[in-house]
């Protein structure tokens, strides 16, 4: 064997090992690049719905359906904190006023996910048990503001319940299967305005 053959031997190993690296370097951003869309589009998704459900709830604080049983807006908000609030409202709308309850439980109760951030943000309607959304929500946070639009600050105490004007409502979700905080969506609801309370 010459040795002109073992330099084309030993270039086509080179250039094959190169071409070879190239492709699976290739394969593995194309496999990370659908993982990461199908990742964004499951966060979109879950943002979508959740921020309906809540725009829902939220918009209808001190609602009621039957106009006789309309409570006093001043007693609308029963407690109110940075991740958490409760209040009335007709959910159903059978006349009847209903206690709605959202708060943010903590991570360590979806340990069973790839995402060590999310958790679980729990609705409870009046005294049934307790549901929760596991969608992938890293953060849940609220900002209260009076008539004026200053904050009120938090946790509000019950003497300043009344003061709620407007809510802003803040969420993050996550891909729940994979630990990267650069898969993420963002919600915003800046001074969602609850008509209800307006007419304090």
């Amino acid at each position: 064997m010459g040795y002109a053959t073992i330099l084309d031997i030993a270039g086509s190993i080179l250039i094959g090992a190169m071409l070879l690296g190239i492709i699976l370097k290739l394969n593995n951003t194309a496999s990370w690049s659908i993982y990461s869309n199908a990742g964004e589009l499951n966060c979109q998704t879950n943002l979508t719905s959740m921020s309906m459900v809540l725009e829902n709830d939220f918009r209808k604080i001190d609602y009621c359906s039957d106009n006789t049983n309309i409570q006093d807006p001043a007693n609308a908000i029963l407690a109110a904190d940075t991740t958490s609030i409760k209040f009335i409202s007709d959910l159903n709308k059978d006349g009847k006023m209903d206690t709605v309850y959202y708060y943010i439980g903590p991570a360590t109760e979806l340990s069973s996910t790839a995402n060590p951030r999310d958790k679980i943000l729990y609705r409870i309607v009046n005294n049934a048990a307790k549901l929760g959304s596991d969608a992938g929500i890293t953060r849940f946070y609220i900002v209260y503001y009076d008539v004026n639009g200053d904050t009120v600050h938090t946790p509000v105490s019950s003497t300043n319940l009344s003061l709620i004007n407007d809510i802003e409502l803040n969420m993050n979700i996550e891909n729940t299967s994979v630990d990267s905080s650069k898969l993420n969506s963002y919600w915003r609801q800046a001074r969602l305005t609850v008509p209800n309370i307006k007419h304090r």
